[in-house]
């Protein structure tokens, strides 16, 4: 399936939505289950407030295939080396970060590596 500049932004708008929704809806337990768990048999107290850090884990998030699709070509983003300047791929999943779930404006640097983060996007899907 190929996608044009418009399709692919609000692509991105969506996912962003999707993974800002997951952020503040449910947000994510600051202790680990498993260190949790070691608390709970090191003092053999189970607190009610305690359960929530069992349905709060990453992994038990759903994610649509969609998504799961955008997050792959993301994660493939590679270094774009730009008139002697390298436009590191950490960089532009950053700006996509900023601009897309945290809803922030990117400028300078951050909304060059968003460009080149596009024009790569559009080459994968």
């Amino acid at each position: 399936m190929r996608v044009n500049v418009k399709e692919l932004d609000k692509i991105l708008r969506d996912w962003g939505k999707f993974w800002a929704s997951r952020e503040s809806l449910q947000g994510y337990a600051s202790t680990s289950v498993t260190e949790r768990c070691c608390q709970v048999l090191r003092t053999g107290i189970w607190a009610s407030s305690d359960k929530h850090l069992f349905s709060h884990q990453a992994d038990q998030v759903f994610v649509p295939d969609w998504v799961k699709h955008v997050d792959e070509c993301v994660s493939k983003l590679e270094d774009v080396n730009l008139s002697r300047r390298l436009v590191a791929a950490q960089v532009q999943r950053a700006a996509i970060n900023r601009q897309y779930i945290k809803q922030e404006r990117v400028s300078g640097f951050q909304k060059v590596a968003l460009l080149h983060a596009k024009s790569q996007l559009l080459a994968l899907f």
